[in-house]
């Protein structure tokens, strides 16, 4: 006999600390998934609390108020069974945990068994792993004894399931494997998983292969939003049946707190494809060998919770399912009308806009700031951050024309460009016409008599006239200029009660090309985790995409700090190396650990063209990038706080701990100088 089961994952947007707000929000998506007919809910970790707790995690009442919140959600139960993240101290030792609450009562607990700990996951500063085959007794603050560890539940309707949280599901030995082994029909996932670009498809897959080994449904929920900082979280949902993706939620909301997709699975389909394939009958009889450990104990829930409806059946079933567009996830933005129609190539560039702007959003919004202030060059970098600023006013006010986006922004958007004799009309006018085509209120100033200012009056403390003529004068006469910038557009910040946006990117920062208290004032830095590579396609792909008219100005111009004379034609990558070559060396040093000489092997083969087969030009490239990002280190100790959006990031907080003081790897590279000099 059939097993119809309508099963349901959330995603929902969570903030730290706001206890009310987080109680609210489960409530309105567990009617809502009610009203859809589910009877099985599952929402993401940590899902009562927020993930970022960070140290509030050391405090008694972050645990009293979960405990409380998840009391007080029971009544919210009734019909249904609910799958609630938060955390908990068991035995003096905190625990990531999943509760399960059906008919007015919590019938288990079922801890994270894999900790994510390394990159910027730190779980195990305050968490303890549950090992897999352990099963105890919790006694909850109100007295009541409740089975906590590795188990299995079973309601009648949904068949038997089971949960592993978050990283659990990413371990090439997972628990999960166990509980289906032992019965389990539907897999719960409660994640909490960060964004990075592409992630999404990766996720995809796994929840594929999953579902697919298992013979199970495999329900993936994760959150919405930055439920603190620095973390963007896509909100990825999807319902997988046995290898194929039945269900995949919108990605990126903006004026929704939660998403919700439902689906009715037919349970003793599952059972019958386990029962058709000898391996799986044949680990299954070795869990029962005792092989894997102990069995997973069995918690049955009473109560009806069958749905009577059946499953969808596509109606030419040989064929596999097609995709409506490259990513279904993002598809909701294109029936919105808030994006074109887009190809599988811009799916990158979209997720990046989509997920600063996200983070832009929440930041300002759950931080009550009502205007933002930034420092407008007429360069790349200011130009992405005005940019992103004006797609999160599109995405959180839909409803706005684009001339009513521009009146918004005139009264929320400040900018200012800051010119020295040593600035051109190119970028003056590029910065001029993205302010006015983005409807920002704009100054348009001149600080060269604040620099002469200062010229004099340090010559009247020290006696020393700075002058271009002297090449020890350079980094004084370009950081003046920077600094004054810096106080003047926190000033017009201040003036307009706005947040101020650091411009600072990726590549700079791993090797100091910024000027302390200058360039890098600001509150936030939106692009932080963006290199300058990524900074130039993404504007060349906004130029076509969004078609804003006033950005060819901007891509035109050479990247320059514009602090020497003019007639020095100061660029960026003449101070630095080409940042596609800089952007290699900082991948390969940071996310892989490659030492110098490791450096040069690895990347050599690729670039010897472009060097003209002259090793000696690379070394020289690879001895600067070495020396300048030890040496960069104590200023990214004091960057702004930033959005993490790739693969890795040189945030010391939550990233990339590199020691402030060191040796800059001279043995090393006296190593890759011989051997480049031998070649």
């Amino acid at each position: 006999m059939s097993t119809f089961a309508h099963v349901s994952a959330v995603s929902i947007n969570q903030t730290v600390g706001d206890w009310a707000g987080n109680k609210a929000r489960i409530i309105s998506a567990i009617e809502e998934a009610k009203t859809r007919g589910a009877r099985l809910i599952v929402f993401p970790e940590m899902c009562i609390s927020g993930y970022s707790l960070g140290d509030r995690l050391l405090m008694e009442g972050t645990l009293s108020r979960s405990w409380t919140m998840l009391e007080e959600l029971k009544e919210y139960s009734q019909d249904v069974v609910l799958i609630l993240g938060l955390p908990i101290r068991h035995q003096d030792v905190l625990y990531n945990v999943a509760a399960v609450v059906s008919n007015g009562a919590i019938h288990g607990i079922v801890p994270k068994e894999n900790l994510a700990t390394g990159d910027v996951q730190y779980e195990n500063r305050w968490f303890s792993g549950w090992p897999h085959t352990r099963v105890e007794t919790f006694q909850s603050p109100s007295g009541a004894h409740i089975p906590i560890g590795g188990v299995i539940f079973e309601a009648h309707g949904l068949g038997k399931i089971a949960i592993e949280i978050c990283e659990d599901g990413w371990k090439g030995i997972r628990p999960g494997s166990i509980y289906t082994l032992a019965g389990a029909h539907i897999l719960a996932n409660p994640s909490a998983s960060w964004f990075t670009i592409g992630k999404h498809r990766t996720r995809k897959n796994m929840v594929e292969q999953i579902s697919r080994e298992d013979h199970c449904v495999y329900l993936y929920t994760s959150l919405l939003g930055c439920d603190a900082t620095r973390l963007v979280f896509d909100g990825s949902l999807f319902i997988a049946n046995d290898g194929a993706i039945s269900k995949e939620g919108r990605r990126f909301l903006f004026k929704e707190d939660f998403e919700i997709i439902d689906d009715i699975v037919d349970i003793s389909v599952l059972e019958r494809a386990r029962a058709e394939e000898g391996s799986w009958r044949q680990q299954s009889e070795q869990l029962l060998n005792g092989d894997y450990g102990a069995i997973p104990p069995i918690i049955r829930i009473d109560g009806d919770f069958c749905s009577h409806v059946p499953p969808h059946i596509p109606r030419y079933y040989w064929l596999p399912s097609a995709e409506s567009s490259p990513d279904p996830s993002l598809q909701w933005l294109v029936e919105a009308d808030l994006l074109p129609s887009f190809s599988i190539m811009d799916i990158s560039h979209i997720e990046l806009e989509l997920a600063l702007a996200l983070g832009l959003r929440e930041y300002t919004k759950k931080c009550g700031i009502r205007a933002i202030a930034l420092a407008l060059s007429g360069g790349r970098d200011s130009a992405m951050c005005a940019l992103l600023i004006d797609r999160m006013i599109h995405y959180d006010h839909p409803e706005f024309s684009r001339e009513q986006r521009r009146e918004y922004a005139k009264k929320a958007f400040v900018t200012a460009y800051m010119g020295t004799d040593n600035s051109g009309s190119a970028t003056r006018n590029a910065a001029r016409a993205l302010a006015e085509e983005i409807g920002a209120t704009h100054y348009d100033g001149a600080i060269q008599s604040a620099v002469d200012t200062h010229l004099e009056i340090m010559k009247q403390m020290s006696g020393v006239h700075l002058s271009w003529d002297n090449k020890a004068h350079d980094i004084p006469l370009q950081n003046v200029q920077a600094r004054l910038r810096g106080s003047l557009i926190w000033m017009v910040a201040n003036i307009h009660h706005a947040l101020l946006i650091s411009t600072s990117n990726k590549s700079e920062a791993a090797v100091g090309y910024t000027t302390m208290d200058g360039d890098t004032s600001g509150g936030l830095s939106p692009i932080a985790d963006v290199p300058k590579s990524l900074v130039k396609l993404w504007l060349q792909w906004a130029d076509g995409f969004h078609d804003y008219k006033s950005l060819s100005l901007v891509i035109a111009t050479p990247s320059t700090a514009e602090l020497r004379p003019q007639e020095e034609e100061q660029t960026d990558e003449d101070d630095l190396m080409p940042f596609f070559i800089l952007d290699q060396l900082m991948h390969q040093f940071v996310q892989f650990g490659r030492e110098p000489l490791e450096l040069f092997q690895v990347l050599w083969p690729s670039l010897k063209n472009h060097y003209g087969d002259d090793p000696m030009k690379f070394y020289a490239h690879i001895e600067k990038f070495v020396r300048l990002i030890c040496f960069a280190q104590w200023k990214r100790e004091r960057f702004a706080i930033s959005f993490r959006v790739t693969a890795f990031d040189l945030d010391p907080k939550t990233g990339y701990r590199f020691p402030p003081v060191q040796a800059p790897f001279r043995e090393e590279l006296a190593e890759l100088k011989a051997y480049v000099e031998v070649m």
